[in-house]
């Protein structure tokens, strides 16, 4: 008789043991991972950034759709980010999207409708991916005065062209130019109700 109590105590532990530590471990094992691949995410987003930054500073043309087919299919590989459709002003899908922007400082006398000193202004600007998930705090120039090739056409006196904010990352003296490629990625898919709301990082690099 104390043999089988036994039994069924041992059982019944068992089974409970089971059912709290499903409690417990299970949201913890599938967090620990669903991080892990957000981690690797945000590596990827990091190196990409610097990837396409050096290649814009290098005169790299992502105006075209070659290049930018390039970008989304193997530098962005795995970040669902999508290419373009021969623009350079971004597309409505898509969990990602890169913005790379020439800037210049400009003194006082080369700016117009200055007062006393120069401006932070985008030269080019060229947004590849969904637009509409990030807006760069660095300039926000018309659509209209950009060109296909990403040239912001009248910079030096469109005040919509203007990127002060830049100054907080570096500081420009008249007359030199600076290129910055930010990433802003999401990744849905990690999401896990009740335990990550999903990943959704931003990474820049100057050139």
């Amino acid at each position: 008789m104390n043999t089988r109590q036994n039994r069924r105590q041992r059982g019944s532990m068992m089974i409970e043991f089971v059912l709290v530590s499903s409690f417990f471990l299970v949201p913890i094992i599938i967090g620990t991972f669903t991080y892990g691949f957000a981690v690797i995410r945000s590596v990827e987003a990091v190196q990409l950034t610097s990837d396409v930054g050096h290649m814009y500073s290098l005169g790299v043309d992502f105006s075209t759709q070659a290049n930018q087919n390039l970008l989304a299919t193997s530098l962005a590989q795995g970040l669902s980010l999508v290419a373009n459709n021969g623009n350079v002003t971004g597309g409505t899908t898509g969990n990602g999207v890169v913005v790379l922007s020439t800037m210049i400082m400009l003194s006082s006398s080369n700016c117009n409708n200055c007062t006393n000193a120069g401006h932070v202004v985008v030269m080019n600007r060229i947004v590849i991916g969904n637009s509409g998930i990030f807006t760069t705090l660095y300039g926000n120039p018309l659509p209209s005065i950009i060109s296909s090739a990403g040239n912001v056409t009248t910079y030096e006196s469109d005040t919509s062209a203007r990127a002060d904010a830049f100054s907080n990352l570096l500081t420009l003296t008249p007359g030199q130019i600076a290129h910055l490629s930010e990433s802003y990625v999401t990744a849905p898919d990690l999401a896990v109700q009740g335990v990550f709301s999903g990943l959704a990082t931003y990474q820049n690099a100057i050139y």
